[in-house]
């Protein structure tokens, strides 16, 4: 019981999308790779990221990857609203993917978060692409200096 309460609560927050894509991927392709990044020290990117996931009792799911590394670089929550929200900053930073307009576009049933995309946005534009950024490239790298290259600039908007 207590196992399908937190499934419910999961697709709650995060509106049955990873749900969804955990379905479309059945098989844990990347099993051995979320285990090498546990055995990261601690601080580097890819060892954030496993625990961002165990948190989360999520996987890594094929071609999302790296859509997990944006989570904890760019300190956007999993959840619907901060989701759209970071699709609106990776807009601004040049992201448009097709999957980052149509999450985006999941905008119109959040009017409460209308006026923060705006800002999103902007602080998109301001700062270094992260477009190309991949958590192969950087899984033992230092959080704090991925951050501090790639993280949201704060800005007047």
């Amino acid at each position: 019981m207590t196992n399908l309460i937190n499934q419910l609560k999961k697709l709650k927050i995060t509106g049955g999308i990873i749900w969804f894509l955990e379905l479309i991927h059945r098989k844990d392709y990347l099993a051995t790779k979320l285990d090498h990044l546990r055995t990261l020290k601690h601080g580097t990117v890819g060892r954030e990221v496993a625990e961002m996931l165990d948190s989360k009792q999520y996987r890594l799911i094929p071609k999302f990857e790296n859509h997990d590394l944006k989570h904890i670089v760019l300190e956007y929550e999993m959840t619907m609203k901060d989701e759209i929200k970071m699709q609106a900053y990776l807009i601004g930073n040049g992201n448009f993917t097709f999957p980052c307009l149509i999450f985006f576009s999941l905008a119109v049933f959040y009017p409460k978060i209308w006026k923060d995309l705006f800002k999103e946005y902007q602080n998109g534009k301001i700062s270094k692409s992260i477009h190309f950024l991949t958590l192969d490239n950087c899984m033992e790298l230092q959080l704090i200096d991925i951050k501090n290259e790639y993280g949201r600039k704060n800005n007047p908007f």
